[in-house]
């Protein structure tokens, strides 16, 4: 039998050519699916909620939510290719500190598909926040109660993902880069979106998932998972289109992961550096074939066993060899303090040593790389 990654497992959900349409209980079982510790939290806080509100409600009925449109609630359907993942944190945060007052109106749509039934769009937290006080507090059945819900005439599901990344402010769980990732990836392979910046990022997604990586968010509960990413700023995202790394350092990076082969999730600092360093490659035209990436691969496995942790032995080094600079290029301010200021364990102080011994180690062509803090390396300092 064929087993997937767990990669294969999240990229395969951008490859639907259509909806998706699932229900609450199906929605909650498959993240739980995803982050299995979270079912002994699940069973604590609603024991928990019991125990808190025992002589407030006796059923779910007597839980006093706003009125919409109140429609059954077996009829509202969550179609994952327009919603986030769900966060299982946020849902055990709202079961914690519950109030009636709480509960928003779901937002929906009807779908053509599905005729009878409410698509929600946004407030799905919501929906299996209340799927779970009614199915696992109460023990009641989800098709007797009534869910208030606004019903929305659009149907066009481009313009639904464009107003679910505008409209989540700050009055609602905070829309992180991975949220506006996965929307952008289905917009393009679900919709059709030819947005440059929607291209972009999933050109990107399939440069990951053919190289076993993929792109999370701690809140999901899969960051441990192997081929994980959870830095998205600044490598996969930025704020703007002018300021985002073109796709070909998303190429280079999941090349370098494909002959590195590891089997655990992608480091922090491993991706800063790397795609900081991809992308001075990718600016100054420098090639970065296969035959590059696996004599870097190499290079990096003898030299710090392509170990990026910042307990690592290359942030060691490149410790070792910033306070030697630093003390003879301010020398009168060292005198005055004996502290020694600037070192972090970021592209700023790494990235010169890095560069200084690949020119030293090995032939590749490397790229020149500015910091504003004067960092330089003597040959005498490196390995």
């Amino acid at each position: 039998m064929l087993v997937h990654s767990h990669a294969d497992l999240i990229n395969k959900q951008y490859h639907n050519k259509g909806s998706n349409f699932v229900t609450l209980e199906s929605r909650l079982d498959f993240a739980l699916s995803l982050a299995s510790y979270f079912k002994a939290r699940l069973e604590q806080v609603v024991d928990e909620f019991k125990r808190r509100h025992a002589k407030q409600y006796t059923s779910f009925k007597q839980i006093k939510i706003c009125k919409g449109i109140m429609v059954q609630a077996d009829k509202i359907l969550i179609d994952t290719t327009m919603q986030r993942p769900l966060n299982l944190e946020f849902i055990m945060e709202i079961i914690n500190f519950f109030e009636e007052s709480m509960v928003m109106a779901i937002q929906v749509y009807e779908d053509d598909e599905k005729p009878g039934y409410y698509i929600a769009w946004e407030g799905q937290h919501t929906a299996v926040m209340l799927y779970i006080l009614i199915t696992k507090v109460f023990g009641e059945r989800l098709a007797n109660q009534m869910f208030p819900v606004v019903i929305y005439s659009v149907k066009q599901k481009l313009k639904i993902r464009r107003n679910f990344i505008l409209l989540n402010g700050d009055a609602k769980q905070k829309i992180d880069f991975i949220d506006k990732y996965r929307q952008m990836v289905y917009g393009v392979k679900i919709d059709g979106s030819t947005d440059p910046e929607w291209l972009d990022t999933a050109k990107k997604n399939d440069y990951l998932s053919a190289a076993g990586l993929f792109a999370t968010n701690k809140k999901f509960g899969d960051e441990e998972e192997e081929g994980a990413i959870t830095l998205l700023a600044d490598t996969l995202m930025s704020k703007s289109l002018k300021t985002r790394k073109h796709p070909e350092v998303t190429r280079m990076f999941s090349q370098y992961w494909v002959f590195l082969n590891p089997k655990r999730p992608t480091q922090a600092k491993e991706v800063r550096m790397l795609y900081d360093f991809f992308d001075a490659c990718y600016k100054q035209n420098i090639v970065v074939d296969d035959a590059y990436l696996l004599e870097l691969v190499n290079f990096n496995k003898k030299y710090f066993e392509a170990n990026w942790s910042e307990t690592g032995s290359f942030w060691s080094k490149v410790k070792q060899v910033y306070e030697t600079w630093y003390k003879k290029a301010n020398a009168e301010n060292y005198a005055e303090t004996n502290k020694i200021k600037g070192f972090n364990t970021e592209p700023k102080c790494g990235m010169p040593f890095y560069i200084a011994q690949l020119r030293k180690s090995t032939k590749l062509q490397t790229p020149d790389y500015s910091v504003n803090n004067g960092f330089t390396v003597s040959k005498a300092l490196l390995w």
